[in-house]
């Protein structure tokens, strides 16, 4: 098959080529004259599994035949080659011994690290312990380094290296260090017995040192051969002579074809060329390689730029895509894909940005296009994923009411879906309305003996509920298989129902599949993990559901295909759209190692972070010669400006500076076409039709409508947002509580109201020297009771002790001329002369020596001023009214003595109603002229009619549709007869 030479063998297909289709078309023409039987020997080994897939079905597309071996590299780790090479330690197990390790030495000293970072800090050793296997360094290479220079970080840093020497012997290695015992094995006996059939390895760039040690034995054998992806043939003799290493090379496209060739000993020219070369656009290919060259690049693009060859063909096929939002990028890209499956292309999306392939994939829905996408949904992202991470968060939080309503409302919990919903829908609004902000079992068993009579089953509902998730917490360490046994019982007993066994639909179809998989690898290898925390036990579960994925082969388009970069290196499309070019994403930003910096890692013969950018430069280099391709960016992220891609940089300055070439005019053109799509995208999502906004409202319902009874808290809302008033009294619009509940001001006003009226009730003397301790213990008590949060509690029990001296002081001089008649008294009164009442309660009510009534509120926010008590606030001064008209039956018909604000905020500054300027005749008489204003069908509820600030934010400002109105604009009543 392969003709005999004497230096080592390596071919090349050139750029702007699909690697698959290439390959396979000289494999070929290779087999032809071949015995069936002798291409059934062949061996050719690839990099991914969609290359291995691809490639046979191009095979099974042609002629009958017997198919060769397609092998990946990295199954040569699972190689049965001697009995001296024990399997591989799986990688699970490998983490939960190293985590195991490094807990320990945190554990004897804690200033090595938080326990919290041991399972993050076991991820990163294992991957370095792996990188050192694969690349042949033994832990005493890493121990012996010098580090004269380095700080005293490198000593914690050895700690944890050490941990991992063990795992160097035979018996203990992992796959990276297996398969490189396996490729040394082979190299050793092809020495003397080379195979006698042909070997070809194709698609791989060698970048890492065991598959680089590989492709070099496979290419010196006489059957030998390696085929690299998306050589450059348009790089000069003296640039490939100038990339090295410590002159920063590694960070070209190109570099790992030049270590591979230094290592073999052949010169570029000793590459030969696999593929059709006239199927490429050289004009393309040329003007991307010079773009790229080796920094530094002004006096070489100034000296061979003007002998580029015709920049409009270089260039026809590229469209740049410049998006003002990552959003309007995503729109454009979906629009794009959109047209070639009418066009009836095949499209590829090729991008490292995770959340951009998604936003792209959301975009496609509303063509229902789902795109094939190699990567598939992280399973932590799937249904069974989320649910099995919503119960191991039961470990190490409280059940409170927003994680309970997310696992009850998730479409994995209860097979039995019927009364779920409607048990669901009930609980919600019970605990959105009156708590607790943790549920329990006494609280949820009370709601459902309360409804038993018209749901017979909630009180069954409820208990399985409580059986299931509540007490869970556990601070107590336990082994993982504890955990790990509870975690899949719950799950399981949860995504059943009440009265269901089995596991419902929680391991059924691809992502449960995979969820169970992954939690039964967990179960097999438990006895490593040993002892852990609950939040350990969490963030195992997460980093292991990470790992996994879900994706289904047959559900994507077949003309839309998201690829990573990767797959991308060895297939092509008709057209390819590289996508998220700008710096820190495509390149990304390397990742900070923890352990070896960059000098260090060189010294100990480690990949360098260059490495990664190098592979994302041939990634781009190989996709951006495809024949039409389309390269975006967004110009802002959700924050700020971003930076172009360093290769989007080169590529747009150097078509810049070639103005006698046009250079200037074609970069234009491929900003047009990308401006092209970005316009039609505004224009799908602009609206069809114009819409006039919304006029202020200002409804006018007929008396009989309108609300006959009001509070006395809510006459400020009518009089400064009737509309409020409207929505609520008139349209029934209850806005709903939030169902996370937190320790809001209205909650600390309200415990702070229940302490002062449990003190005045027990008439506790304020002149006692008691009397701070009493109060302080009530405070306890009510804090306990009403918050559950133990940082919030001790923090307002502080503030509440900061302003106890100043009220008893205050309760003394009140206490001197008055009597407590009650708190929390409630009154009404109806008007005389209109079907109208009204209602309130005072927090409290004292009786003067002299038989006059004293009203107290108490305000733990700011007290109202006199000016806005009297024109808005009016709820002392309605009081005041009321008391004096026989509304409060306890008090019977008495005159109002004052009315005052005790505040208990910051200023602790009390705020008498303005009694003399307003008196409560005077106050009534006003109030029944707003009330018969308010009955007259003409007056309408005009929205934020009087708003004391603009920033005011009201319940019902999205049903008034504010912002297509602001306070400038006149309310336009509206007869709601």
């Amino acid at each position: 098959m392969l003709d005999p030479i004497e230096i080592p063998r390596v071919f090349g297909v050139p750029l702007g080529q699909d690697f698959s289709r290439a390959l396979y078309d000289g494999l070929k023409a290779s087999f032809e004259p071949m015995a069936p039987t002798d291409v059934a020997c062949v061996e050719i080994y690839v990099n991914t599994r969609r290359m291995q897939r691809h490639l046979t079905s191009l095979f099974h597309q042609g002629d009958a035949l017997l198919l060769p071996r397609i092998r990946l590299i990295t199954d040569l780790a699972q190689d049965a080659v001697g009995r001296d090479i024990p399997p591989a330690i799986a990688p699970l197990r490998r983490r939960l011994e190293v985590a195991q390790l490094v807990k320990g030495l945190i554990d004897a000293d804690p200033t090595l690290a938080s326990q919290d970072a041991a399972i993050d800090l076991a991820d990163s050793l294992v991957a370095l312990m792996s990188e050192m296997q694969g690349e042949g360094v033994a832990p005493e290479t890493v121990a012996n380094l010098d580090v004269t220079d380095q700080s005293g970080h490198w000593q914690r840093a050895l700690s944890f290296i050490q941990l991992v020497q063990q795992f160097f012997v035979d018996d203990r290695l992992d796959g990276e260090g297996r398969q490189r015992h396996v490729i040394e094995t082979l190299v050793e006996r092809w020495a003397d017995a080379p195979p006698n059939h042909p070997v070809i390895v194709a698609g791989s760039t060698g970048s890492r040192g065991a598959t680089s040690l590989f492709m070099q034995a496979v290419a010196k054998l006489p059957q030998g051969a390696v085929i690299l992806p998306g050589l450059d043939h348009d790089m000069p003799a003296h640039v490939w002579d100038m990339m090295e290493q410590k002159k920063g090379g590694e960070d070209h496209p190109q570099y790992r074809f030049k270590a591979f060739c230094d290592a073999l000993g052949i010169r570029p020219s000793d590459i030969r060329t696999w593929g059709d070369k006239t199927k490429i656009n050289v004009a393309r290919t040329g003007l991307i390689s010079l773009s790229l060259r080796p920094a530094p690049v002004t006096h070489q693009w100034i000296n061979d730029g003007p002998d580029l060859g015709d920049l409009g063909e270089a260039t026809k096929g590229i469209t740049l895509i410049e998006a003002p939002t990552p959003r309007a990028q995503a729109d454009a890209i979906a629009a794009r894909l959109r047209q070639a499956v009418e066009d009836r292309q095949t499209a590829a999306l090729i991008s490292p940005d995770r959340m951009l392939t998604r936003q792209v994939t959301a975009a496609l829905d509303r063509w229902d296009i789902t795109p094939d996408d190699s990567a598939g949904l992280p399973l932590q992202l799937t249904a069974p994923g989320r649910f099995l991470r919503h119960i191991a968060d039961l470990f190490c939080e409280p059940l409170d009411a927003e994680r309970l309503l997310v696992l009850l409302r998730h479409p994995l919990c209860n097979s039995e879906r019927g009364n779920h919903g409607l048990h669901t829908n009930a609980l919600e609004l019970e605990v959105r309305r009156n708590g607790p902000p943790f549920p329990t079992d006494e609280s949820l068993t009370n709601w459902a003996d309360g409804t038993k009579d018209k749901h017979p089953d909630r009180v069954a509902w409820v208990h399985w509920i409580g059986a299931t998730l509540l007490n869970l917490k556990d601070p107590r360490p336990h082994e993982l298989g504890t955990f790990l046994d509870e975690h899949v019982k719950i799950s399981e007993r949860l995504a059943a129902g009440p009265n269901t066994d089995g596991s419902g639909e929680l391991w059924k179809k691809g992502a449960g599949r995979e969820a169970f998989r992954l939690m039964s690898e967990l179960r097999t290898h438990a006895d490593a993990g040993g002892v852990m925390t609950a939040r350990d036990y969490r963030q195992l579960v997460g980093s292991t559901l990470a790992d996994g994925e879900d994706r289904d082969r047959d559900q994507g388009h077949p003309q839309v295909l998201i690829w990573g970069t990767l797959e991308a290196r060895v297939q092509s499309a008709d057209l390819v759209i590289l996508a998220g070019l700008n710096e820190g994403t495509w390149p990304e930003t390397p990742t900070p190692d923890p352990w070896l910096n960059r000098p260090l890692r060189m010294r100990a013969g480690l990949l360098l972070p260059e490495r990664r950018i190098g592979l994302s430069a041939h990634d781009y280099q190989q996709a951006v010669c495809a024949r039409e391709v389309v390269l975006s960016r967004a110009v802002r992220s959700d924050e700020a400006e971003t930076v172009p891609s360093r290769w989007i940089n080169r590529l747009t300055n150097l078509l810049g500076g070639l103005d006698e070439k046009g250079g200037p005019a074609y970069l234009d053109a491929m900003r047009e076409r990308g401006q092209h799509w970005l316009t039609l995208t505004a224009s799908i999502a602009a609206p069809p039709f114009t819409v006039d906004p919304a006029p202020r409202p200002s409804p006018c319902p007929p008396t009989d409508v309108r609300p006959d009874r009001l509070s006395v808290t809510q006459i400020k809302t009518l009089i400064r947002d009737p509309y409020a008033i409207y929505a609520r009294k008139i349209l029934g619009l209850n806005s709903l509580d939030s169902l996370a509940h937190t320790p809001d001001a209205p909650l600390r006003g309200t415990i702070v109201h229940k302490v002062l009226e449990r003190f005045v009730k027990a008439n506790i003397d304020p002149t006692n020297a008691g009397a701070a301790g009493a109060l302080l213990a009530i405070a306890t008590d009510v804090l306990e009771e009403r918050c559950p949060w133990p940082a919030v509690r001790a923090l307002w029990f502080a503030r509440i002790a900061s302003f106890t001296p100043h009220f008893l002081a205050e309760e003394q001089k009140r206490r001197a001329y008055s009597a407590n008649v009650d708190t929390e008294i409630r009154g009404e009164l109806k008007l005389a002369n209109l079907p109208f009442t009204l209602t309130g309660t005072a927090d409290r009510i004292d009786m003067s020596n002299d038989g006059e009534a004293l009203i107290y509120d108490y305000k733990t926010g700011k007290t109202p001023s006199p000016a806005q008590q009297k024109y808005f606030d009016k709820q002392l001064l309605l009081e005041a009214a009321m008391v004096e008209r026989g509304a409060f039956t306890a008090l019977g018909s008495v005159r109002t003595k004052a009315a005052v604000y005790i505040g208990l905020g910051s200023d602790l500054k009390d705020q008498s109603a303005p009694l003399n300027d307003e008196t409560p005749d005077e106050t009534w008489a006003r109030f029944e002229g707003l009330i018969a204003k308010w009955m007259d069908p003409s007056k309408g509820y005009t929205s934020r009619s009087a708003n004391e600030i603009v920033s005011f934010e009201g319940s019902y400002d999205h049903l008034a549709r504010y912002g297509e109105w602001d306070e400038t604009h006149d309310a336009v009543a509206q007869d709601m007869t």
